[in-house]
């Protein structure tokens, strides 16, 4: 199961940063048993200020606000927060 979730917003001064992050759990069986496995990696992140707000992947490129939007359950929450 993968799923993509809005991270803890950090505020400083005037600039919010909301980590953007991609959640993933597996299970398998075995003759023993069951294993899990989970991790968590940042996509991206959502800046807001006085300026704007606006997003940037992984790799640093600026991307569409409106991709994550779509994308990411509860994160146009947040951004009506700011």
């Amino acid at each position: 199961m993968k799923e993509t979730s809005v991270g803890t917003p950090v505020t400083i001064g005037q600039v919010t940063i909301i980590p953007l992050e991609e959640v993933s759990v597996h299970c398998d069986r075995s003759k023993g048993g069951l294993l899990f496995y989970a991790s968590k990696r940042p996509i991206g992140v959502v800046v807001g200020s006085p300026q704007g707000k606006w997003a940037i992947d992984i790799c640093g490129d600026q991307v569409p606000l409106e991709t994550y939007i779509q994308k990411i359950h509860g994160l146009q929450q947040v951004l009506d927060s700011l």
